[in-house]
């Protein structure tokens, strides 16, 4: 069938994709650690990583305003580098896709059995191999996801938009609120290095290191272009979508920060910080409530990649990569069997991985993402001029080679170990390999037609 569907994407679905793409797990775990590097600072940290990001977002802005089809970073770089760079762009981004939907899903499993026990309850134990009803909880998640958006693209944004606001909310809540509470030596404290626990810490280092934490709080964003081919005025409303939402995601993490550092005194030492925030100003509804609303955030964040996760199949099978089935659509006109596959391996990667899994190619497929697409806006300029752009950036090259240079150093501070390299590259392999295979069967496909058409002739 026809890989042309309908533009059902808003622009408030686009955001809402943005903010289950920001919002994760990352503010409920990482408030601690952040006030351990940095202390008060660490509000400046979040708030320079924020900036810095926005300058990435701004390049992905440039080029959704030319591009309107699925794909996202993906297309930015095969436009720009050609083929081979654009592949493994945008097999790394698929990949990441699918094993985050996948890791997060058995997250949602592991922290509903900490609320609910019998949920970890095991049924099958074979040697290393441990069955419980945490697996048929990531598995059903994974599932159901799959099905809504196989049944329409308007029907996983509007499950992803609920889930956005239903995890937005609390934290809303909980930031606007907290204002009250907020102590003038925190704010004082901000600029300098002083309440840094432990040894002492230049500022510049404080900042610095919580502003390279908190792009995990951060990152997320390069979701929104994706499904660029089904959305209204795609060339517009992508570009204030992701913007927008990353920076009320940004501002909302620093008044959090603020909040938790001016309520809890001790908390880089908690290991349930934003419990503990909520406790201080809403007392115990206020932790039940928090605890619902992590199980939320990973729910829409799951919602946001079984929406997305498919359109990276869709856009690498147009362009040949993958099996031209892949380009289909369902007779409720999404990518059926993208969505399948996208879902099946999901599904199946759920009983095998951990939610720490992520994180062997979180890092090297992140910025895979972020450093092309930067790179991308200088190289477009240059050998498309004249192309209609809803959106150019000031300043010349001044902010595409600002994010490029920021996203080189972010990758260099992660210093991703050998497993993580070794993970990305057989990932990386594999996509070869299938990129391969699907050109030869092609190839032969071809030959057979054309000696087909010989003999008919």
């Amino acid at each position: 069938m026809s890989i042309l569907r309908a533009r059902s994407l808003s622009l408030f679905d686009c955001v809402c994709i943005g903010i289950n793409g920001i919002v994760g797990s990352g503010i409920y775990l990482l408030i601690a650690p952040l006030a351990k590097l940095a202390g008060y600072a660490s509000v400046v940290g979040v708030f320079t990583c924020g900036v810095l990001c926005i300058l990435i977002g701004l390049c992905f802005a440039e080029l959704s305003g030319m591009f309107d089809q699925n794909g996202g970073p993906y297309v930015y770089a095969r436009a720009a580098f050609g083929p081979y760079l654009g592949f493994i762009v945008g097999w790394m981004a698929m990949a990441t896709g699918v094993l985050g939907w996948s890791a997060v899903s058995v997250g949602f499993a592991e922290a509903l059995a900490k609320l609910v026990p019998w949920f970890g309850t095991v049924v099958l134990r074979q040697g290393g191999f441990v069955l419980s009803f945490k697996s048929f909880v990531a598995v059903g998640l994974i599932g159901t996801l799959g099905m809504i958006n196989y049944f329409g693209v308007k029907a996983g944004a509007r499950t992803s938009d609920f889930l956005s606001i239903a995890k937005i909310l609390p934290l809303l809540a909980l930031a606007l609120v907290g204002l009250a509470y907020v102590r003038p030596e925190v704010l004082s404290g901000m600029f300098s290095a002083q309440s840094v626990p432990g040894e002492p810490v230049t500022y510049v280092h404080a900042i610095s290191s919580s502003a390279f934490l908190a792009v995990f709080m951060i990152s997320g964003f390069e979701y929104v272009p994706v499904p660029a081919g089904e959305t209204q005025n795609a060339k517009r409303n992508v570009a204030l979508a992701l913007v927008g939402s990353l920076a009320g995601a940004t501002l909302l993490y620093c008044i959090i920060q603020l909040v938790a550092l001016s309520t809890v005194p001790d908390l880089h030492a908690r290991e349930q910080p934003l419990m503990e925030v909520a406790g201080r100003i809403f007392g115990k509804p206020g932790i039940s409530i928090l605890g619902l609303a992590s199980l939320v955030s990973m729910a829409g964040f799951c919602s946001s990649t079984a929406l997305v996760g498919p359109r990276y199949f869709t856009a690498l099978a147009a362009d040949g990569y993958l099996p031209r089935v892949f380009t289909g659509t369902s007779r409720f006109r999404t990518p059926g069997p993208a969505i399948a596959l996208a879902t099946g391996l999901a599904g199946v990667l759920a009983f095998f991985l951990g939610y720490g899994s992520l994180v062997d190619v979180s890092n090297v497929a992140l910025f895979c993402q972020y450093i092309p697409t930067c790179l991308a806006v200088i190289v477009l300029r240059y050998r498309r001029p004249n192309a209609e752009r809803t959106y150019r950036l000031p300043g010349g090259l001044v902010i595409p080679l600002a994010g490029a240079g920021f996203s080189a150093v972010l990758l260099a501070m992660a210093r991703p170990q050998l497993k993580e390299w070794m993970f990305s590259a057989e990932l990386l392999a594999l996509g070869i390999a299938i990129w391969a295979t699907t050109a030869m069967v092609r190839r032969r496909l071809s030959r057979r037609t054309a000696a087909s058409a010989a003999k008919v002739s």
